[in-house]
Order: structure tokens, then C-alpha cells, then sequence
């Protein structure tokens, strides 16, 4: 069918009603929940849910191990993952609406602690390349991120690596 066959929106057909608000990715609707994103516009956010995979860990299940090379930043969709140092000291729980793992990746180190799925869980994966990528074509989102960390490290008493 070519658009010029296309019925007037209104025209008259039941159950067709006209769009008026833009319609969003869904993935986009959730980055919007994740705070420290809240600020960035659909193009940006677009660009890092292009840029991911979802995948689901089952409950009980190792999303990364202590000594890993980083491989993602990882966006929590659903469900929940612990992080924990040495001697499985819980460390957070990672929620829906938070991310974790830009440590590493920031640092170009190896992971300094363990992340398991404690619930089923869905999480946005942005492997490690495209993640420098986002980074190096969007300074204020690689700017967020470098206060993140920065953070982060505050409260373990650590100082940024540079």
C-alpha cells in the first residue's frame, strides 16, 4: 500500500484515531528512569538503546566475576543484581533504573568485584566499544558518567585513576 492509498486519519474509519503526542522507543521510556540519564534527549538516549542488547540473567546467575576484563555497561530493566567484593561482602543492590560496570570500563581496568543476578533479571547491555563510541560523541553524557564514578569512588574512599 503507498502512502497516497493510506486513509485520511479521521476519515471517518472506526477504531482509527490520530496520533498526537511523539511516540517514543520503549527503551528510551527506560532510560528516562535511570537519574542520571533523565536530562538527555530522545537522540542521545536513542543512540545508547541502539547501541545495547537486552539479554536476562536467571536468578543466582554471574553477570560478571572480579578479575574480568570490563566487557559493558549494564542498564537494569528489571530485577535486581548484587555487586560484592572480596569475601562476598554485598556491596549494593543494583535496581531497576541504575546501572553498574562503567567502573572498569572507565578505568580501562579489570573488575574489582562480582555482580550476580539476585531476581530474574533484564538488563540493557552496551558492549565496551560502543560505549567509548557514545562517549566520544556525546562529551556531556561521558561527562555524567565521569561524575558517576567519581562518586562512586568518593563514597569507597578511592580517588579517580588518570
Amino acid at each position: 500500500m503507498s502512502p497516497d492509498s493510506l486513509p485520511e486519519i479521521g476519515s471517518g474509519q472506526q477504531g482509527v484515531t490520530a496520533v498526537t503526542e511523539q511516540l517514543t522507543h520503549s527503551l528510551v521510556k527506560a532510560l528516562r528512569n535511570v537519574p542520571d540519564l533523565t536530562s538527555f534527549d530522545d537522540k542521545v538516549l536513542l543512540a545508547m538503546a541502539g547501541a545495547s542488547a537486552n539479554l536476562l540473567w536467571s536468578a543466582g546467575s554471574t553477570v560478571f566475576e572480579r578479575g574480568n576484563q570490563a566487557q559493558a555497561l549494564y542498564v537494569v530493566l528489571s530485577g535486581r543484581v548484587r555487586i560484592v567484593g572480596d569475601d562476598d561482602q554485598q556491596i549494593a543492590d543494583i535496581e531497576a533504573g541504575d546501572y553498574f560496570g562503567e567502573h572498569a570500563l572507565l578505568l580501562h581496568t579489570i573488575h574489582s568485584k562480582s555482580a550476580y543476578a539476585v531476581e530474574d533479571s533484564e538488563l540493557m547491555v552496551v558492549a565496551k566499544e560502543s560505549f567509548t563510541d557514545l562517549l566520544a560523541a556525546n562529551p556531556e553524557l561521558a561527562g555524567q558518567f565521569r561524575r558517576k564514578l567519581e562518586s562512586r569512588l568518593a563514597e569507597l574512599g578511592t580517588a579517580p585513576r588518570t
